[in-house]
């Protein structure tokens, strides 16, 4: 009889296995006629204990590994592909591909004297300006200027060259020349350093007399105030520089000027400086900040200390690079 309950507990382990398929067909089939024989020496039958019917090798091989749809015979590649575009799960959260963001483009922060910072290959800018009367003359006028750049200011230096129409009221009756030659010097975490040295007026013609020329030089550091801010990580400009020309005070040969602009939203620019002979104030703005537009008004000598008074003036300038990217 002890024999008997052997022979039904472990035909029973045997066939919880072989029902999930966890042992190999051949081993199974060998111990389920070993329980068989155990169960026939106690006097039984072991078949009629469990009800089972002896299977084959193939059998029991075919139950515990199920054959996979690539391993199918007869199915081709079109039909593979069908069932796993039917088996794919759509996701719960759909995600947009990222597009690519344009260049934004800042306001302009110097208003007085120049900036170190200048043009490179490929830049190239135009500019319209309009100004008020002053003490020399008691029309309204304006300029147009335009310029470009050649070389790299960050890896050796930069060439800028700019031509102006000095008056749109007689246009193309009287027109200057300019070169700087710029470098950035510093450039390391959120800020930068550039100097520069230039020429005004190294070239000019027209009716309206000689402008005196002169040469300059010039230090410009530019920082960002809030660098962690995704709106506006507050860009300010410092300049310092001294030169001749324009930038002197009657008989004195050179003039010391300066300059400081802050970003105080991202489209608008403020500032003010001693242009060598006056006090400036102005204010810059983009109107679309992917496009390099800038609008800028200013308020020249507003302590009415040069030879040409105080005047207000409109700008729109605009400026690219063609190279491409």
């Amino acid at each position: 009889m002890n024999n008997i309950k052997y022979s039904v507990i472990a035909r029973d382990r045997w066939h919880r296995l072989l029902l999930r398929g966890a042992i190999p067909g051949l081993l199974l089939t060998a111990a389920l006629s070993a329980g068989s024989t155990l169960a026939e020496e106690g006097g039984q039958p072991s078949a009629k204990l469990l009800n089972l019917t002896p299977v084959s090798v193939e059998e029991t091989s075919s139950i515990a590994t199920p054959q996979k749809i690539s391993q199918t015979e007869n199915v081709s590649p079109e039909e593979v592909r069908r069932i796993r575009q039917e088996l794919l799960i759509e996701p719960l959260v759909k995600t947009q591909p990222r597009a690519a963001q344009k260049p934004t483009y800042p306001p302009g922060l110097t208003f007085a004297g120049v900036s170190a910072f200048g043009a490179n290959t490929g830049d190239v800018f135009i500019g319209v300006t309009g100004t008020t009367a002053g003490k020399l003359r008691d029309t309204v006028d304006g300029g147009i200027n335009v310029g470009a750049g050649i070389g790299d200011s960050s890896k050796f230096a930069a060439l800028e060259l700019a031509f102006s129409n000095n008056s749109i009221r007689k246009f193309g009756a009287n027109g200057s020349f300019d070169l700087k030659v710029h470098r950035l010097v510093y450039s390391q975490g959120n800020n930068q350093v550039a100097v520069a040295a230039g020429w005004n007026y190294f070239a000019q013609y027209g009716t309206d007399g000689v402008t005196p020329s002169g040469v300059y030089g010039v230090v410009t550091s530019y920082s960002l105030l809030q660098p962690d801010d995704e709106v506006n990580k507050m860009p300010i400009s410092f300049s310092l520089g001294a030169g001749g020309g324009p930038f002197r005070q009657g008989a004195a040969s050179t003039g010391v000027f300066s300059s400081v602009g802050m970003q105080v939203h991202p489209q608008v620019g403020v500032g003010l400086g001693w242009s060598g002979v006056g006090f400036n104030l102005g204010a810059s703005y983009v109107p679309v900040p992917t496009i390099p537009l800038t609008i800028t008004a200013q308020g020249a000598d507003i302590t009415n200390n040069s030879p040409g008074g105080t005047i207000l003036s409109l700008s729109v300038s605009y400026g690219f690079n063609f190279l491409p990217k």
